[in-house]
């Protein structure tokens, strides 16, 4: 239980962490790459306006234009007064981008090109608004308009275009300085979450190990007494001329004293695998023999309840089992005694067994009252049973979680299934090896 408690709070404590660093991080990167698209775009702003200026006292436009394009990633298209086309770069010839942003353009700042009308207005250079276009091919570009007038009497209207940098490539110079944060910091989560786990766990931990020891002690002590009640009553029981009253007190005792004992057998086992100082014996078993061997030792039990207990298993020899016998059959004995305690007289109860990938499926099926859904995830703790009343006197609710941790001891796992028509299905998956 303590393991699970820490898991779940190590898994809790971590994602939290996580979350609240990546949201930090993410909106981290935001700001850099939002940094650094307005650093882009304030350096074509910059470039159009030099341009403008090497324009207004350059006669060949065509080299400091094809110089832009080389060396700045930049495109033009160049209009002359009347409105031919003097120069247009290869990257947008085939290509909308121009006619949108004339568009956007003249519905936003009216007409940027040579007016004639309004010499005055048009006498000197000036420059439009940067946009964010979008072409056709989903790429987005910065646009800006230019009309410049120059030293030698020319008028011209440049639209410059440059590519807007993707989101990757913003992030690709700092790509691995972010990678070595993110690893950092996560190992650093990870360390810290384990020493808060441990701190937070440490009372509860020490709580729990007492009281484990407490009832480690206790079955311990409990046994000579125990033994030397039951070595007792067999004495009063075995003396002539005994009372018929004195011996059916005596033999409640005996009843008594074997429940009492099983109890603290059950504690002792327990408690051994809480310690950690419980070992397994592991050998190569025949499950076949396994099988047949519980199916004689609790037939005769159904047999005298009006049970019927059935065994399947396939024709062919089920492969052989590296595991415990005696811890196996201990486990399979829990389940099919709690079959037979559970199951109206005139039912059945299957066990069965066959392999499937990797694994040996060990499948214990009765037809008895059955575990309703809100029992069924207390059923593997100690001491739970889903008769409140406790009217089961042989059984303490022990059972199943010993079943469980002997299944966990042998690298298994449990699952539990309704009965068609009522009753459970508990289904053992043991590992092959």
């Amino acid at each position: 239980m303590i393991q699970s408690l820490k898991r779940n709070l190590y898994v809790l404590l971590i994602s939290s962490l996580m979350f609240i660093f990546s949201i930090v991080f993410f909106l981290m990167i935001h700001e850099n790459i939002k940094a650094k698209k307005n650093s882009e775009l304030a350096y074509f702003n910059r470039m159009a306006t030099t341009l403008i200026l090497q324009l207004e006292h350059e006669s060949d436009y065509r080299t400091c234009l094809e110089l832009y394009e080389a060396k700045r990633d930049m495109y033009f298209q160049l209009l002359s007064d009347t409105g031919h086309s003097l120069y247009q770069s290869e990257y947008i010839k085939n290509n909308d981008i121009i006619d949108t942003f004339l568009t956007i353009l003249l519905d936003t700042e009216g007409d940027f090109t040579y007016n004639p009308s309004s010499l005055e207005d048009n006498y000197y250079s000036r420059q439009s608004g940067t946009y964010t276009i979008q072409a056709i091919n989903g790429k987005k570009h910065y646009c800006a308009s230019s009309l410049i007038v120059t030293d030698h009497d020319a008028i011209y209207t440049v639209v410059a275009v440059k590519e807007c940098s993707s989101f990757a490539a913003l992030l690709k110079p700092e790509l691995g300085y972010y990678i070595c944060i993110w690893c950092g910091v996560l190992a650093s989560i990870v360390f810290l979450s384990k020493i808060l786990v441990k701190k937070a766990v440490s009372p509860t931990e020490k709580a729990m190990q007492s009281q484990k020891d407490f009832i480690a002690a206790v079955s311990h002590e409990c046994k000579a007494p125990l033994a030397s009640i039951l070595s007792s009553a067999e004495m009063i029981e075995s003396v002539p001329g005994v009372p018929d009253t004195i011996k059916n007190h005596v033999q409640m005792i005996d009843s008594e004293v074997s429940r009492m004992s099983r109890l603290i057998q059950d504690l002792l086992l327990l408690s051994s695998l809480d310690a950690g100082n419980w070992s397994l014996h592991m050998d190569e078993i025949n499950i076949d023999t396994l099988l047949i061997n519980l199916y004689t030792k609790f037939e005769q039990i159904c047999r005298e309840k009006n049970i019927l207990l059935e065994l399947n298993i396939p024709d062919e020899c089920c492969p052989p089992l590296y595991s415990d016998v005696d811890r196996l059959n201990q486990i399979i004995s829990i389940f099919l005694d709690n079959a037979i305690s559970y199951s109206p007289p005139d039912s059945e109860i299957s066990l069965n067994a066959s392999a499937g990938k990797n694994e040996l499926i060990i499948t214990i099926i009765d037809h008895g009252i059955g575990i309703s859904d809100k029992d069924k995830p207390f059923i593997f703790n100690r001491f739970y049973q889903c008769d409140k009343s406790r009217t089961k006197r042989e059984h303490f609710g022990l059972g199943l979680s010993i079943a469980n941790e002997l299944v966990s001891k042998l690298d298994g796992r449990i699952r539990l299934f309704d009965t068609t028509g009522g009753g459970c299905t508990f289904k053992i998956f043991l590992p092959l090896k």
